[in-house]
């Protein structure tokens, strides 16, 4: 009998692999703990964790604070995603796609980005976070951008229209221009952000990722009417 669960062992070993994206996801996950652990004698006791339109600061929280956001958001929004293929009826996410691990870098980025944005806000008050927080975001909707352009239909990620998710054509058709909208607004903004102030690409960035979802929601409407007047449907 050992002999033979040493054969089936030695026939099947177990592995667990991970893709270059996931590693570097995984490393961008435990980035802003380490970060507040390195910086925090040298933290204040307020953190600006808000930033209205105009790039200042207008909300803050404890410094002990932190640790959440830091460490179990990003955590846990990695293992939101995780999830998610596995409660997609249709299966049409699949967890070890790299565009869909792309897209978890993505978030987990953006979430792990924003939180060591306030820690660096905090530790130089007296440099203007509106040109980091400008870069951040349009790096982050120039790659939402790249990856929506090939989602493939699923009910959790993308602009998911009732005529978007009934119509693969119509899906397929909507997302191609919404990615390349969100790719030219991220590059955009941070083109603004580097050469001016950071007010005018701030608001870029919020009128072009309005302007985006607004012009996704009409153009996939007008497939389906397009559509629907190509089959005689009225």
């Amino acid at each position: 009998m050992a002999a033979t669960v040493q054969a089936v062992v030695r026939r099947s070993p177990m592995k667990l692999t991970f893709s270059p994206w996931q590693l570097l996801t995984l490393a961008v996950v435990v980035l802003p703990g380490l970060y507040l652990a390195y910086t925090w004698p040298a933290l204040p006791n307020q953190i600006p964790t808000h930033f209205g339109a105009d790039g200042q600061a207008n909300g803050f929280t404890a410094k002990q604070h932190m640790w959440l956001p830091c460490i179990a958001l990003p955590l846990g929004l990695y293992l939101l995603l995780l999830l998610l293929p596995r409660l997609d009826p249709k299966h049409r996410l699949a967890t070890e796609s790299a565009n869909f691990q792309k897209l978890t870098l993505a978030l987990v980025g953006l979430t792990a980005s924003l939180n060591m944005l306030s820690l660096y806000t905090a530790l130089h008050p007296q440099k203007h976070p509106g040109q980091l927080l400008v870069l951040v975001l349009g790096l982050f909707f120039a790659l939402i951008g790249n990856y929506l352009t090939t989602v493939p239909p699923n009910y959790f990620v993308g602009i998911r229209t009732p005529w978007a998710l009934e119509f693969p054509d119509n899906w397929a058709r909507t997302h191609r221009l919404a990615g390349r909208l969100f790719f030219v607004t991220g590059l955009l903004s941070v083109a603004l952000g580097l050469v001016w102030p950071g007010e005018v690409a701030i608001v870029t960035l919020l009128s072009g990722v309005l302007g985006t979802a607004l012009v996704a929601y009409v153009y996939s409407y007008w497939l389906y009417r397009q559509q629907r007047k190509m089959t005689g449907v009225v």
